[in-house]
């Protein structure tokens, strides 16, 4: 099915205020909201009920943590709402496309316990042993989704058909997966050589499945794209979960993580670096796909530009 005229629909905002808002309730009606907004849901027919109380369930299982919790999950569904809804990708994008990487970007991080893949395999964790070591907290959040889309009340593809489901299952997967940092470096060299051997093609199944990827991968660190006071409140609360894994690494005697000693890290070098080498160059080929998208380049640039400045004066990032 593809997509639909929404120039009634109201546009997304591309900053809003989620860090101001206080309780999971809130939230919660902020990111059905923009389910709604954006319409998919509604348009292949998804049942509005279990979407909110699915949604609800959802957001019991974000955990606590400073930076992966449930603010940083409706952060990523609203950055992918922003996404969708640009000119071209708001006409080219299927339905169906349209509404799995919002359903991704909500589950995407579920029960993430803030810390990373390698600090469950270096203690040997029951989940590091469950997904041998693989894609460790990404392959929960995926089993999470499947066994809350269990009960009745909140199974959302209810009305779909089992191969229908399948599909959507194994779209999903692909995004989550493709969400941990350890492929990120190989995923940008393969996206930028099909970007560079393959013309743009949204009647092209695998096209469609590189963007979905890209577009997931893009919402999940989009904090750096934020205009500066915005984009360094988020990276305060990265490096508060950082620090806190590199605690618990010394306490177990455990290698420390490259950003996660709080005694060593230089904070504006490490956001700078983030930006230059993971998010930037993921960003341009994005740009490449819609122009619009180039707001969010010209905002990386800025704020990389300003986290060098500040490296380069030594003042910190809480500064």
């Amino acid at each position: 099915m593809r997509s639909t005229n929404r120039k009634n629909e109201v546009a997304f905002d591309r900053n809003p205020a989620i860090l101001s808002m206080r309780t999971k309730r809130e939230l919660v009606k902020f990111v059905t909201l923009l389910f709604e907004q954006e319409g998919s849901a509604a348009a292949l027919g998804v049942d509005r009920t279990k979407l909110n109380k699915f949604i609800t369930v959802v957001s019991r299982h974000y955990k606590e943590n400073p930076y992966h919790n449930f603010h940083h999950a409706v952060d990523t569904v609203n950055t992918v709402g922003w996404f969708i809804t640009r000119p071209i990708l708001a006409e080219k994008l299927p339905v169906e496309t349209r509404f799995l990487l919002l359903l991704t970007a909500l589950i995407h991080d579920v029960e993430h316990p803030g810390h990373n893949n390698q600090f469950e395999i270096r203690i040997e964790s029951s989940l590091a042993r469950k997904y041998h070591n693989d894609a460790v907290l990404e392959n929960h959040s995926l089993d999470v989704m499947l066994n809350l889309m269990k009960d009745p009340a909140h199974d959302i593809f209810s009305s779909f058909g089992k191969g229908k489901v399948k599909a959507f299952n194994a779209a999903i997967e692909e995004m989550v997966l493709a969400t941990d940092f350890a492929v990120h470096r190989k995923f940008l060299d393969e996206f930028k050589v099909y970007m560079d051997t393959h013309t743009i093609d949204f009647s092209d199944q695998e096209f469609l499945m590189w963007l979905s990827k890209a577009l997931m991968k893009a919402a999940d660190i989009a904090n750096t794209s934020k205009p500066f006071p915005e984009a360094k409140v988020w990276g305060k609360r990265v490096m508060m979960e950082f620090w806190a894994q590199g605690m618990m690494e010394k306490e177990k005697n455990l290698p420390i993580g490259p950003l996660n000693d709080s005694e060593t890290v230089k904070l504006n070098s490490a956001q700078a670096g983030f930006i230059k080498f993971a998010a930037l160059e993921l960003f341009v080929l994005l740009n490449r796909v819609d122009p619009a998208i180039g707001e969010m380049v010209a905002n990386l640039e800025d704020n990389l530009q300003t986290y060098e400045e500040l490296a380069e004066r030594g003042e910190g990032l809480f500064e």
